[in-house]
């Protein structure tokens, strides 16, 4: 073991991608390692494999601890997603917030908590599909498995339970809680009545601040600082936000989620099914957001090109030349619609317009990049002003410079920067690890990650700006929901 340096161990554990990186304690990345474990089937219900998730985590973690001087441990995890315990075992498995809910459930919730608007004023969560509300979840497993659910005596969120499955460690923390589940109320700073009503406010940890230590966890000679975890999304945001900057931050991955803090909680009703919802930061603040599944869409139209020509389609630059024919012959559209009740054009259809994806795959790749970048403008614009504004693109599209290019231009009077470091997310979490070894605050290390993540200006293309503004219009015009 090297003793003459100690590491923050960061499990940042995504859908599909699961990550394990080591941090200097000057929040530097050193090592790391990833996996892919997908979802499964048990008992016919879709669900994250949380025992593969764990025993990778286990054997990561030792390996680690035998080879270098682990000092604190933090974990980050996607949102929606709760374990539901009876002595400390699953009750249930963990199920997936892909899951269907049946729609005669979710309408018996409303009617009970009040309707999606009423409830959307107060909480800033929206009325999603599958399971991705967690307060309609633990409605669903009331009302499908009664007997279960009057079985569960604690309720965790997935960085918790991670951290309390690797540690013994219990608790809870307000960016899980508050990550459109129906159960926090912004309005009030406080249980939601879902949460009230459902028991859930009884049935959770004790709510710890991310950056407190909930003890010390010993493995492989190490004696580990463990803290509570972290929301992805928010972890993403904390490097930014600590530092006092102004941004507009779009992290992207299965999710493309825009967030834009500092603006006040002020939800509107035409936002209710444009995806607009508001996150709560690592300080309990409102943050108003926007998302789709950008990453989601992306795969899904990569691979039909691949499929159909051949080639990956992935490695090719801009070309202004292919952009301005699409854009000035006005023809070929992609259809929002690929995942039912999410993104700002919930009425859409999913279907691909024109003869691109026929002709050839650089049109084809170059059309997909257009459309997700109109998306992603129509996304922010319902967020704040894109007025001369730091717009930060982090992610999987911060490596894709077609992408990046034709959304410089869309965001004419703001500046757009892709991060070149890669694990902004890990580092979100790690802060909150040297906070809680160095009994800090997040705000007291804020001059200490300036040199870590790295930013380069995307450079405004020569495109027909004219032409492409007529195209977002007709976009709007076709997808939008009044038509």
């Amino acid at each position: 073991m090297k003793d003459a340096e100690r590491f923050i161990a960061v499990f940042d554990i995504g859908k599909s991608n699961k990550k394990f990186i080591l941090f200097s304690e000057d929040l530097k990345p050193s090592y790391l390692d990833y996996t892919r474990i997908d979802e499964v089937k048990i008992d016919g219900l879709i669900c994250d494999d949380a025992e593969s998730i764990v025993s990778w985590m286990k054997s990561k973690l030792l390996y680690a601890a035998r080879r270098w001087r682990i000092s604190a441990l933090s974990i980050t995890t996607f949102g929606a997603t709760i374990a539901n315990l009876k002595g400390g075992a699953l009750r249930l498995p963990v199920v997936s917030y892909n899951q269907e809910v049946d729609r005669q459930i979710k309408e018996e919730f409303y009617e009970e908590f009040g309707s999606p608007l009423e409830l959307y004023m107060s909480t800033g969560t929206p009325p999603y599909g599958q399971l991705l509300n967690v307060g309609i979840q633990v409605y669903w497993i009331k009302k499908r498995f009664p007997e279960i659910f009057n079985d569960i005596d604690e309720i965790m969120f997935l960085p918790q339970y991670l951290t309390y499955m690797l540690t013994g460690f219990k608790s809870s923390e307000i960016t899980s809680i508050g990550c459109h589940t129906y159960l926090h109320d912004i309005t009030k700073r406080g249980w939601s009545n879902v949460a009230k009503g459902l028991n859930v406010d009884f049935r959770l940890p004790k709510i710890y601040n991310v950056w407190e230590q909930l003890g010390e966890y010993e493995v492989g000679g190490s004696d580990i600082i463990v803290t509570p975890g972290i929301h992805d999304s928010n972890a993403s945001l904390l490097p930014y936000i600590i530092k006092g900057e102004k941004v507009l931050l779009a992290s992207t991955g299965t999710w493309c989620v825009f967030m834009r803090p500092g603006e006040a909680f002020n939800p509107r009703n035409d936002d209710l099914y444009k995806d607009v919802l508001y996150y709560i930061d690592a300080f309990g603040r409102p943050v108003r957001s926007s998302r789709f599944k950008g990453g989601f869409e992306y795969d899904y139209y990569t691979s039909i090109i691949r499929d159909k020509f051949l080639v990956n389609p992935e490695n090719m630059s801009l070309d202004v030349n292919t952009l301005n024919n699409i854009l000035r012959a006005g023809e070929d559209f992609i259809a929002p619609g690929l995942v039912e009740g999410s993104g700002q054009f919930q009425r859409s259809k999913a279907r691909i317009i024109g003869e691109a994806f026929n002709r050839s795959a650089k049109e084809a790749y170059h059309l997909l990049n257009l459309y997700l970048a109109v998306e992603s403008y129509a996304a922010m614009s319902l967020i704040t002003d894109l007025k001369n504004i730091n717009v930060i693109i982090q992610g999987g599209f911060a490596k894709n410079n077609i992408y990046l290019s034709i959304l410089s231009a869309l965001l004419q009077k703001s500046r757009v920067f892709k991060t070149v470091f890669t694990e902004v997310t890990g580092l979100g979490a790690a802060i909150c690890a040297k906070c809680a070894l160095e009994g800090a605050e997040p705000c007291d290390i804020g001059d200490e990650i300036s040199s870590s993540i790295t930013v380069e200006e995307v450079p405004k293309p020569e495109i027909d700006e004219e032409e492409l503004w007529k195209y977002v219009d007709a976009f709007i015009s076709k997808f939008s929901d009044n038509h």
